[in-house]
């Protein structure tokens, strides 16, 4: 987990999701049962932080997620569509500032993003480890995980959410 240490994240009290007519949609290249998967699991998560869900433009963070494929192409433009600086972010383990964390294909990332310019400010990733065989049930499962693990790191930063963690 990485996050930007200026922020005051004890002032969140609201996140919303990216519409699915946001440009959020075109960066993303998952199925619609993979994106629903994905943001039950971050609405499970953040309510259990005691965070309240809100539009996008009325939330106080948005969070978003991406699905890092072979092709590092497309991650770079999500990158730049939620103005991701590696290096403006401490990493929370080392308490340093790094060029950039290696994320391998099949993980999931999550950010939170300053919705008035997009920049994130916190990023967690978790390999999803799913196989070409698992059943829809198992990658569900697997997703649900990885979105609690990863959301729970979130509310360890956000005093707000430690209440209900």
């Amino acid at each position: 987990m990485k996050y930007q240490p200026i922020f005051d994240f004890s002032q969140v009290k609201s996140y919303g999701l990216y519409q699915r007519d946001d440009e959020f949609s075109d960066w993303q290249l998952v199925s619609d049962g993979m994106r629903n998967g994905i943001e039950l699991a971050i609405e499970r998560a953040m309510d259990n932080h005691g965070l309240t869900l809100k539009d996008s433009t009325q939330a106080d963070v948005i969070v978003t997620y991406y699905v890092v494929r072979q092709s590092q192409r497309s991650f770079k433009t999500y990158n730049l569509g939620v103005n991701y600086c590696s290096y403006c972010l401490i990493n929370s383990k080392t308490g340093t500032r790094a060029a950039r964390l290696d994320i391998p294909p099949g993980s999931l990332v999550i950010d939170v993003v300053k919705p008035k310019h997009r920049r994130s400010v916190w990023r967690a990733s978790y390999p999803l480890g799913i196989r070409e065989k698992d059943t829809s049930l198992e990658v569900n499962n697997k997703v649900q995980y990885a979105v609690a693990a990863m959301l729970k790191q979130f509310g360890q930063i956000n005093p707000l959410a430690n209440h209900s963690a």
